[in-house]
């Protein structure tokens, strides 16, 4: 009978841990803009007072993109860029380690054309950021 409630208690732990998203809630919009492949960058303006973060997230829709490198600006004036040259297809994700917590003031995005992208449709580039 022990053996019975083990695994019924094991059982409902794994379907209560396989129901909750992992860290859904982590992520805090900042921004987003729509790519028309006329410029080579774009850059997303971050609310004042935010909040600190330690990782951004592109997520990507409507077309493929190559990103080259993502230059990050805090507020107090200190940059630092990420070099990644690295495609990111549409409905796709990439996560980004900042080396520590920064208020951030604008992250800019350089991209290029993929040669398989679509030049009729724009990419959407939405930006989140974590702690």
């Amino acid at each position: 009978m022990k053996l019975v409630s083990r695994v019924v208690c094991l059982a409902a732990l794994v379907l209560l841990l396989c129901n909750v998203p992992a860290h859904a809630a982590d992520w805090t919009p900042l921004g987003e803009r729509t790519i028309d492949f006329q410029a080579k960058s774009v850059s997303v303006q971050v609310a004042a007072g935010a909040g600190t973060f330690s990782k951004l997230r592109l997520d990507v829709t409507g077309n493929i993109l190559q990103v080259i490198d993502v230059k990050v600006t805090s507020t107090d004036g200190q940059t630092s860029t990420v070099d990644l040259n690295e495609f990111i297809g549409a409905g796709s994700s990439r996560v980004i380690d900042l080396s520590s917590a920064k208020e951030l003031k604008k992250v800019e995005v350089t991209y290029r054309k993929a040669k398989t992208t679509d030049k009729v449709h724009p990419a959407r580039v939405k930006l989140l950021g974590s702690v």
